[in-house]
């Protein structure tokens, strides 16, 4: 039965599409079928939009590990269980940035497509991204916790090359030497998007618990980010 052979959850822009493109520099390791980074469709198929077949059949046991990195999928409620069923045994992947560089990065792109200030629907969702220990819990419970291979953007980007061998191990293929480790993945977060007073503050003070859960429970060193311990 055809299946991912690895599963990207998040967060979003959190460097996931770079990093997936160092992830794919293996000539054993891909994407689905169609050439999608993101398809973003196990939330649908959990709501009856999509067959589980439109999905699953992307991933063709064909000799390469292909895989699928959505963002979306930690935050949605419905992608856990979904992913349980039809993703039964390949590893899951999470990659987590500042919330609050995150969330920032994340209005930059709302006002790069166009969407002004104050934009209530993003900042909803927005908000609720940075909330990754109580997202990863859901997913824990959902796929089991040895399955969850969850990682720092920050302590990723001090050796890409060590983080990436990691998950290619976990995937169940040799490391090979990457290349161009440093070129940017064309990131379409072009415009510029200022703070409110006191947002910033405010959504520190937010994320703090959720940052020191993060390095308890799961340890992970959140050392870089900025006002959150």
């Amino acid at each position: 039965m055809s299946a991912p052979a690895w599963l990207g959850i998040g967060a979003q822009r959190s460097g996931t599409t770079w990093f997936t493109d160092l992830l794919t520099q293996h000539p054993a390791v891909g994407l689905g079928t169609n050439g999608k980074k993101e398809q973003q469709l196990l939330h649908k198929v959990a709501d009856g939009r999509v067959e589980a077949r439109e999905y699953l059949d992307l991933f063709p046991a064909d000799g390469v590990h292909r895989g699928d990195w959505t963002p979306q999928y930690l935050r949605h409620a419905s992608a856990p269980a979904t992913a349980a069923r039809l993703v039964p045994d390949a590893p899951v992947l999470v990659l987590l940035r500042d919330p609050v560089e995150r969330f920032r990065s994340a209005m930059r792109l709302a006002a790069t497509r166009g969407k002004s200030w104050p934009y209530p629907v993003p900042i909803t969702i927005q908000t609720w991204s940075g909330f990754y220990a109580d997202q990863l819990d859901a997913w824990a419970a959902a796929v089991g916790r040895d399955r969850m291979h969850v990682m720092v953007y920050e302590v990723v980007r001090r050796d890409p090359q060590a983080a990436v061998d990691e998950v290619w191990r976990r995937i169940g293929v040799d490391p090979v030497p990457l290349a161009e480790v440093e070129r940017a993945s064309g990131s379409s977060s072009q415009a510029e998007w200022d703070w409110t007073p006191g947002l910033k503050e405010s959504l520190q003070v937010m994320y703090r618990p959720q940052a020191e859960r993060l390095a308890k429970d799961w340890g992970l060193d959140v050392s870089a980010w900025s006002g959150l311990h």
